[in-house]
């Protein structure tokens, strides 16, 4: 059992809660559209020779040390890059909503998916939301993304929500398949990008909830472990 500590920022004021865990899932292939999550399937095994799942949505386990809050993290390979995701974080019965990004090597992808999560970090925001406060507007909740190229700022993904499967829908998939996810830490699944992937050296994302006027901000910086023996 691990734990990270965050800031629960709810209607009522703001608290610092340390959340135990004891399973990282990763949710593959988790769009709402069926149709749209085949295209995107197909795009990726033609454009970086991802092999096809067996099933949506997929799952995927990842290591409990891998999660992070660090600003400045190291990757192997020049080619990895973020996506913006929101995080259900199932603390016993009691579900809160956080940020995160799935960063992932795109080369290993087309060997391995499974390596490909495990290899890389998975950063997350300090920041949650209480479920109950969000769920009856759910869908309206952005998720947006940029990445800083040279020097300049790109917007990398923008949508919403209500593009992902819902919080019901994955907790059910899970309940199926793996069983007791009471002390959970899950990376729901992905917006579409705007123009293909791009390798920047800043990934920043956010969640805006346009209804209760608030929203959960991170960014972190991207390196590349040099692969050269010295």
């Amino acid at each position: 059992m691990n734990n990270m500590n965050f800031v629960l920022k709810k209607l009522s004021g703001e608290e610092n809660v340390t959340i135990d865990y004891d399973q990282i899932l990763v949710i593959g292939y988790a769009g709402r559209n069926i149709e749209k999550t085949m295209e995107h399937i197909k795009e990726l095994e033609e454009q970086l020779g991802v092999p096809a799942p067996k099933q949506i949505p997929t799952i995927f386990e990842c290591s409990l040390e891998l999660l992070t809050q660090a600003k400045d993290i190291k990757f192997v390979g020049n080619k990895t890059s973020g996506e913006v995701e929101y995080i259900i974080v199932k603390s016993g019965e009691k579900i809160y909503i956080g940020l995160g990004s799935d960063h992932t090597d795109r080369e290993l992808e087309s060997i391995s998916v499974p390596k490909a999560k495990q290899v890389s970090p998975k950063p997350i925001a300090e920041g949650l939301w209480d479920y109950e406060e969000v769920k009856d507007h759910w869908d309206q909740i952005k998720l947006v993304s940029y990445q800083t190229i040279n020097g300049e700022e790109i917007k990398y993904q923008d949508g919403t929500l209500a593009d992902i499967l819902p919080v019901e829908k994955i907790l059910s998939v899970l309940n199926e398949r793996i069983g007791n996810v009471d002390n959970c830490i899950i990376y729901s699944g992905t917006v579409p990008v705007l123009d293909g992937f791009v390798y920047g050296d800043n990934f920043r994302s956010l969640m805006i909830d346009e209804v209760l006027n608030r929203s959960i901000e991170f960014n972190y910086n991207v390196s590349v472990i040099s692969e050269e023996e010295r």
